[in-house]
């Protein structure tokens, strides 16, 4: 048996052993903890040098924000009266559309920003269309003074000649939205094509991003519904651009901007016809008007009828007793007399094309409707034969709405597509009580007739719409604001 000293040195060996096993282990964590160190450090260090170059690029970034608008000039058309100025109204354009958005960008907070413009168009095509109207001169490229004076006025403005292709300023319009779609130091883009659906597709992306993208409407566009679906912000530009569509091949021309109301009487048909020297006349006959349904041998009321009966330029007897008269007002005439009817209601605007908000007039400020396809008989037979049994609400097929509601004596029930064309041919046939003076926008009525047969152009068929609406001139759309309906 151990005596008391030996237990006591071999209690201290043992405590010593244990001081020894713990510090090791101690040492092995302290070098671990240690290598963990370094490689965080490194880890920081390779952070902060990120950091620094991302903090440099923000700020090289920041440096120069701006905006962008981006502009299809073949469909946002400058108002007449600054195109007409030549070099003077292109600075003032310049200076109007910079402006405009300012105004805008102060409401957003981008003040700080510069302003980028670019404006892509067809500048032959669009001077050859502008010159019909009589805006600009006949030259080739009437426009260039404009745009030279419009690219002078401000350093980051520029209105492009994209070529003679439509395609052209599709191409550099997709490109410049796309660039800078997702560029940082383009703070935001006011986007100014909104007539064509195709870009739709380039837009669709950023849908709902309204703190990036402003699209610009104008009266003299028609804003395709799809674009509203996208949620972006919306804004009018209306001290720069035209207020009615332009139309190089219709000539469509604004409404008087002083508000002056042109002139609202009846179409005279046709100048009074004199005769020659050579032809004694009745009393008073040199300030009739001619009868145009005499012309081509349908006038009805013979002998009673109280305008001019005037025969062909040449008598029987090959002498000319009359000048030549000049085509009708808005009646084309051919050369055997025949009035081309169908050619005169193709000039009216399709529905499709109308700005919304306005309804179309002609120069006198009467009303006019859209043009109606013609309808097959057998569609329209059907749909008769359907609103016998038990009529339809006009209002609430053609416009979606119905005052009345569930107390509506009429047919609410879903039409089948092709018997929509017809339903807005039969409506058009009730003359509207406001006649031309109507500006219901959602106005079902006829404030024309577009019936080739009827009565009143020589041919069978019966006609409800005032003899006097037949008179009207066609050829000549304009735009003026509607009337939205007041709903009950």
């Amino acid at each position: 048996m151990l005596s008391d000293p030996e237990i006591e040195r071999a209690a201290a060996q043992l405590a010593e052993y244990r001081r020894s096993d713990a510090l090791s282990r101690l040492l092995d964590q302290y070098a671990v903890l240690i290598e963990d160190y370094k490689r965080l450090k490194s880890d920081y260090e390779e952070e902060r040098e990120a950091r620094e170059k991302y903090k440099k690029m923000a700020k090289d970034q920041e440096r120069n924000p701006f905006v962008l608008v981006l502009i299809d000039g073949d469909g946002y058309v400058f108002n007449d009266s600054l195109l007409a100025k030549r070099s003077e109204g292109g600075s003032i354009a310049a200076q109007k559309l910079n402006d405009e958005v300012k105004a805008s960008m102060r409401r957003k907070g981008l003040e700080h920003c510069q302003v980028m413009v670019r404006i892509y168009a067809n500048v032959f095509g669009l001077s050859k269309a502008l010159s019909r109207t009589g805006v600009v001169g006949a030259e080739s490229r009437s426009l260039a003074p404009f745009i030279a004076s419009f690219n002078r006025s401000c350093g980051l403005t520029e209105f492009v000649d994209a070529g003679q292709l439509k395609e052209n300023a599709d191409f550099k319009l997709r490109a410049l939205l796309r660039l800078y779609a997702e560029n940082s130091q383009c703070k935001h883009i006011y986007f100014g094509a909104c007539h064509d659906v195709g870009y739709i597709s380039e837009l669709t992306p950023f849908m709902g991003n309204s703190s990036k993208f402003t699209l610009i409407n104008t009266p003299g566009v028609r804003f395709h519904d799809e674009f509203t679906k996208l949620g972006m912000g919306i804004e009018e530009f209306r001290t720069v651009f035209r207020h009615a569509p332009f139309d190089g091949a219709n000539q469509y021309h604004p409404i008087d901007a002083s508000g002056s109301k042109p002139n609202t009487g009846p179409v005279q048909l046709a100048s009074p016809i004199k005769q020659s020297s050579s032809s004694a006349g009745k009393p008073g006959e040199e300030h009739k008007t001619s009868c145009l349904f005499y012309a081509i041998g349908k006038c009805r009321y013979g002998k009673s009828c109280k305008m001019l009966h005037v025969n062909s330029p040449t008598d029987a007897k090959g002498t000319q007793q009359y000048a030549d008269p000049p085509a009708p007002s808005g009646v084309p005439a051919t050369g055997n007399g025949s009035l081309e009817v169908s050619h005169l209601l193709a000039n009216l605007p399709r529905k499709d094309e109308m700005p919304q908000g306005y309804v179309a007039v002609n120069e006198n400020n009467y009303r006019l409707d859209p043009y109606l396809a013609p309808v097959s008989a057998s569609v329209m037979g059907r749909l008769k034969a359907r609103v016998d049994k038990r009529r339809v609400c006009n209002s609430f097929q053609l416009q979606g709405i119905c005052d009345a509601g569930d107390r509506c004596e009429y047919d609410h029930e879903p039409l089948d597509a092709e018997f929509l064309p017809a339903l807005e041919a039969l409506a058009r046939t009730q003359p509207c009580p406001r006649r031309g003076a109507c500006r219901l926008v959602e106005c079902t009525h006829g404030h024309i007739c577009q019936n080739m047969d009827c009565k009143h152009r020589g041919g069978k068929a019966y006609c409800k719409l005032p003899y006097l609406s037949h008179l009207e001139d066609l050829r000549d759309v304009r735009y003026s604001h509607g009337v939205p309906k007041q709903r009950k």
